[in-house]
């Protein structure tokens, strides 16, 4: 008897189980149909929940494999909104200006103009924002932002507005002066993620200089010197990346147009040995750009 009840309490824990993530195997049964923007999104969709079924995230698993189903049955699929997400306070606004980035886009025609590009902006999109709710996989986080911010640069570089001139048509216009590209510099303390005292007056440069241009792209770059191993300094420079873009939201400027980066140990500004503090290499560097 006490077998039979052991038996039956396994059983029950093996059905369980397998209602979990149960949803992958259902959408792998379907074809990619549709627009190609909607097969795009089913194959990256589904690409995205055997990543987490195969890691043991079962109900992300599912979250995934059920937007592919909706992508394939011909419904439209949004991204996420991150202010449904438990997301860490610091990180929310960043996400939701990427996301007003990305509507931007396909509100503009890329699933239909770009659908392969703009299916990777959006599921790699999905999965920043999975990934940073769980926060605990830097590389991951860093892996899917990555993605996201390459897909975005080729979808807006492609659908940038071509200025057509008629033949025999001669049009004076009164052109505004070609602002140059300027970088800002904020320094860090050894192995701290804290600008130093002084740095918002860079921040609010930054910002200012910002408003001469009609549309700015603004890059934030984290650096580290040569101490530890390339895992904490990537990082550690992502940390300081940040904590500059939330100074410079507070100043202003748009989270859509800000790009983050981070270089950890390479790139250094002043080259030295591996191991070799250097308060020049510890850096955030703020470019502001045309976009």
């Amino acid at each position: 008897m006490k077998n039979m009840f052991r038996f039956a309490i396994v059983g029950a824990a093996s059905l369980v189980l397998a209602a979990c993530g149960g949803k992958l195997e259902q959408a792998e049964r379907l074809s990619p149909s549709g627009t190609e923007f909607q097969q795009a999104l089913y194959t990256g969709y589904i690409e995205l929940a055997k990543a987490e079924y195969n890691e043991g995230d079962y109900i992300d698993s599912d979250r995934f494999a059920e937007k592919a189903m909706a992508a394939t049955r011909g419904e439209q699929v949004d991204p996420y909104h991150p202010e449904e997400w438990r997301l860490p306070t610091d990180r929310e606004p960043v996400l939701m200006g990427a996301r007003e980035r990305l509507m931007d886009v396909l509100n503009a025609g890329a699933g239909e103009k770009l659908p392969m590009q703009a299916a990777r902006a959006q599921t790699s999109f999905d999965c920043w924002v999975q990934e940073q709710e769980e926060n605990r996989q830097p590389k991951d986080i860093a892996a899917c932002r990555d993605a996201f911010v390459l897909a975005m640069e080729e979808i807006e570089a492609a659908m940038a507005p071509v200025v057509v001139v008629e033949e025999k048509v001669v049009v004076v216009e009164k052109k505004e002066p070609m602002m140059e590209p300027k970088s800002f510099e904020v320094n860090f303390d050894f192995d701290s993620d804290t600008p130093l005292p002084g740095s918002m007056e860079e921040v609010k440069a930054a910002a200012e200089y910002m408003k001469k241009f009609k549309d700015p792209k603004i890059t934030i770059a984290g650096y580290t010197d040569t101490v530890g191993s390339v895992a904490y300094n990537d990082k550690l420079g992502e940390r300081r990346a940040e904590n500059v873009a939330f100074m410079g939201i507070d100043q202003g400027m748009e989270p859509k147009r800000i790009i983050m980066r981070s270089y950890g140990k390479k790139d250094l500004k002043v080259p030295t040995a591996d191991g070799v503090k250097n308060a020049a290499n510890r850096r955030v560097v703020i470019t502001v750009e045309s976009k």
